[in-house]
């Protein structure tokens, strides 16, 4: 089976979630009975690899793994169903950050910050209007947009809401993008307001001093070292709008085909040579250190991979000979290809047998 969880070197333009997003989902079907190797064959994810904390997967797939989730369960409020229960144990990093605040005001706008690491298809606001505090979901494009997914991304923040502000959070009222179901009454008893479908975005509106409320069960240190790690997360998302990225991209899909011309990468994003070459130095960046660090990565990934030949790898990353590719590969790593690969199966192996001792 080919696996559609991205790596960050691999992610290109590809929008994405979370993976801990996935894998909620995913496990709630293995409790509902759904077959593992059938969601992993259907949607190309395998649930071993959901493990790792900074695993995207393609919103895409992300959407199918919904998709197969309404067919199997046959339940159409799965996605409200699935937002109500609590279970603190898949509460994500981002949950957690929320929930350490001082207050929901403060909470909802690192949410704000925040949520582009969740899914980076979908935006969110926070705005005050007329004494009510709006927050709102938006999809810039149809496609990104999922009824199930939002369904639980909604009823999950009020669930958690009143978990962690106070069970006396009354609703103004919510809206949602997509038309009215047939389920349409869960959504009244879940929310405790009126709820208003076909509108230009999902949003939940409350009175405004609701922000003010302090959480009673923050923990100041956990908050400091998980925004920690999200800022990394945010910094690398922030990373793939730049130029330079872009320019990645087009270098890693045309490494095999030889010399890259920074003139071919110019024409395919509409300018010109020279004022590509200008863009990349106002970030730092030059075309050819962009090609550099390309082929540094893709490198390090087959020999991890181990599933070419050296000379083959020579050729995927466009070099000539496989003599320039170790020249180059030591360059970057202080080692040549072959060493690299030696010394890794060997770590592999003693890793492994210092786990049979353990056993």
């Amino acid at each position: 089976m080919q696996s559609y969880v991205i790596g960050w070197f691999d992610m290109e333009s590809e929008v994405t979630v979370a993976g801990s997003s996935v894998k909620a989902v995913f496990q709630a079907l293995l409790e509902r009975k759904v077959s593992q190797s059938l969601i992993e064959e259907r949607v190309g994810v395998r649930l071993d690899e959901l493990d790792d904390q900074d695993a995207r997967v393609a919103l895409g797939r992300f959407h199918q793994l919904w998709e197969l989730a309404l067919e199997q369960t046959g339940d159409p409020a799965l996605g409200l169903h699935l937002g109500e229960q609590l279970d603190m144990s898949r509460m994500g990093v981002i949950g957690h950050i929320v929930f350490n605040n001082r207050t929901l005001g403060r909470a909802l706008q690192q949410y704000v910050r925040l949520a582009q690491v969740a899914n980076e298809g979908v935006a969110v606001s926070l705005r005050d209007q007329d004494g009510l505090a709006v927050l709102e979901w938006h999809c810039e494009r149809p496609e990104y947009y999922s009824i199930p997914n939002m369904d639980r991304t909604m009823a999950l923040a009020i669930t958690r809401a009143r978990r962690f502000v106070s069970e006396k959070l009354y609703l103004e009222r919510v809206t949602f993008q997509h038309e009215k179901p047939d389920y349409a009454p869960e959504y009244e008893r879940i929310f405790g307001c009126p709820v208003l479908f076909g509108q230009p975005s999902c949003s939940i509106v409350f009175r405004r001093h609701y922000l003010d409320y302090e959480l009673p069960q923050r923990n100041p240190y956990l908050h400091q070292i998980l925004t920690r790690h999200v800022e990394r997360l945010l910094r690398r998302l922030a990373f793939r709008n730049t130029l330079s990225h872009k320019v990645k991209g087009i270098v890693s899909k045309h490494l095999s085909l030889g010399e890259l011309d920074a003139e071919v990468v110019a024409e395919q994003l509409h300018m010109s040579r020279h004022t590509l070459y200008r863009k990349l130095k106002q970030e730092g960046q030059s075309f050819q250190g962009l090609v550099e660090e390309v082929r540094k990565e893709k490198a390090i990934r087959y020999l991890k991979e181990d599933r070419y030949a050296l000379s083959e790898i020579a050729f995927l990353l466009g070099f000539s000979e496989l003599s320039a590719f170790s020249r180059a590969f030591k360059r970057w790593t202080g080692e040549s290809p072959a060493n690299y690969r030696q010394n890794r199966k060997a770590k592999e192996s003693k890793a492994k047998e210092d786990k049979v001792k353990e056993d």
